[in-house]
């Protein structure tokens, strides 16, 4: 309901009888000026006749013209009233108007800005977390033990590299499960603690979130990077042998090829009946080893729960997993189009009718010439090294390295950002 409808209908009367008063003795105090000046043409110490005759005219005129014209006069009068009382609450409403949009502006701005540092904030904690995970994978993971003992040449040399194949392909699909998780996990944890400590900072009242128990809520994560990466290990492990284990080492594989394994490898994992999807696990990393007494604790832990196993948190996470497949992939792609050419510039590749030197077509030679790198095949314990030195050196794109790729192009990653925004926004606002 309105103001104006709030009104008192006898207050309301009572406004519009003194506004009309007070526009009647506007007017006639108008018209005796008027007078005044008329008759009196300059200033004199007492009224001749000629003068007091031409007063007493003119307000006898004045009297008159009042008696004529009374209705419009109280009509007016009502009137201008009515419009002085919508003007002073269209100018009130305007300047409330004024002060709510400004105060929503600040807001606004003050959530933003907020938010914005709660990204820095996130940004830099994937990165220092992400670091150490990828470290974790590796050190289970260790390849370099077996490289070594294979230097020296041993009577078992086939059983090491069949061991070799199966940790090259398990700490790949660890670092894109175990990065894709943590991206996920951190963003929910960050963007929720943010939306509570921005309800702190507007409401002044007890805080909803105390930094005792900020960092016993990010301390959650802690048990991924050790146990949690075990975990994850020991049931990827068990995919890829039943991918990669039945692929002979003496065997020319394709890039397709290579693409089926990784696919087939994720597919095992998604319908995995046993031990879980692990995207579909993110909370059994998170929460279901620790036993937590603090109630307030528990309630946010209960709320990132729900937001952990939302459809929509498990879709942008296989999303984030199948991306960072095709970039494992598209780097095995350059692989394969280093070795199709050749290396130096008296060797020279004869492919039907063409004769191809560094890569270049000699002149005279077929011009339609071209090399598909996915008709290239290479022996897949030649590919094997290769593809281990794109995660232990800085053999990818930009001098760069799987696990660091991999971690840049999630902390870019558009979904992710998106879904942080919208938890902030929901519990900045509870």
């Amino acid at each position: 309901m309105s103001e104006r409808e709030n009104l008192d209908p006898q207050f309301e009367d009572f406004v519009l009888a003194e506004t009309q008063k007070q526009r009647f003795q506007v007017l006639v105090h108008g018209l005796t000026d008027t007078c005044w000046e008329t008759c009196m043409g300059r200033p004199s110490g007492r009224l001749d006749s000629k003068t007091e005759t031409c007063i007493i005219n003119c307000v006898e005129s004045i009297r008159n013209f009042l008696h004529r014209h009374r209705r419009k006069l109280i009509v007016t009068g009502a009137v201008f009233g009515t419009v002085y009382l919508l003007m002073s609450y269209a100018q009130k409403k305007l300047r409330e108007w004024q002060e709510k949009e400004a105060k929503k502006f600040f807001e606004m701005t003050r959530k933003k800005q907020h938010f914005e540092s709660t990204e820095r904030t996130c940004n830099q904690t994937i990165l220092s977390l992400s670091k150490i995970v990828s470290e974790s994978i590796l050190n289970v993971l260790n390849t370099e033990e077996i490289v070594q003992k294979l230097k020296e040449n041993p009577e078992n040399k086939l059983l090491l590299w069949e061991q070799m194949k199966v940790m090259i392909f398990t700490r790949i699909c660890v670092l894109v499960y175990a990065l894709s998780i943590l991206q996920v996990t951190l963003r929910v944890q960050l963007n929720i603690i943010g939306g509570y400590l921005y309800r702190d900072s507007v409401h002044e009242e007890e805080p909803l979130i105390s930094s005792e128990l900020q960092a016993k809520y990010l301390s959650l994560c802690h048990h991924f990077v050790g146990q949690g990466v075990e975990d994850l290990v020991k049931q990827i492990e068990k995919a890829v042998k039943k991918v990669v284990e039945p692929v002979s080492l003496k065997k020319k594989i394709t890039l397709q090829e290579v693409e089926r394994m990784f696919w087939s490898i994720q597919t095992i994992l998604c319908t995995d009946t046993s031990e879980g999807d692990p995207v579909k696990k993110m909370v059994h990393y998170l929460v279901q080893h620790t036993e937590i007494t603090d109630a307030r604790l528990d309630t946010i832990v209960k709320e990132t729960m729900d937001v952990l196993e939302s459809d929509e948190i498990t879709t942008v996470a296989m999303s984030t997993v199948s991306r960072s497949f095709s970039t494992v992939v598209d780097e095995v792609a350059n692989l394969f189009a280093v070795k199709s050419a050749p290396t130096n510039k008296n060797h020279l590749e004869v492919v039907e009718d063409h004769v191809v030197t560094n890569g270049a077509l000699k002149l005279g030679a077929n011009v339609n010439a071209f090399i598909d790198v996915n008709k290239v095949e290479i022996h897949f314990v030649k590919l094997l090294p290769v593809i281990n030195e794109l995660v232990t050196k800085n053999t990818c794109k930009g001098n760069s390295n799987i696990p660091d790729l991999l971690t840049q192009q999630l902390t870019l990653n558009d979904k992710l950002k998106l879904l942080g925004a919208n938890i902030y926004e929901v519990f900045s606002n509870a």
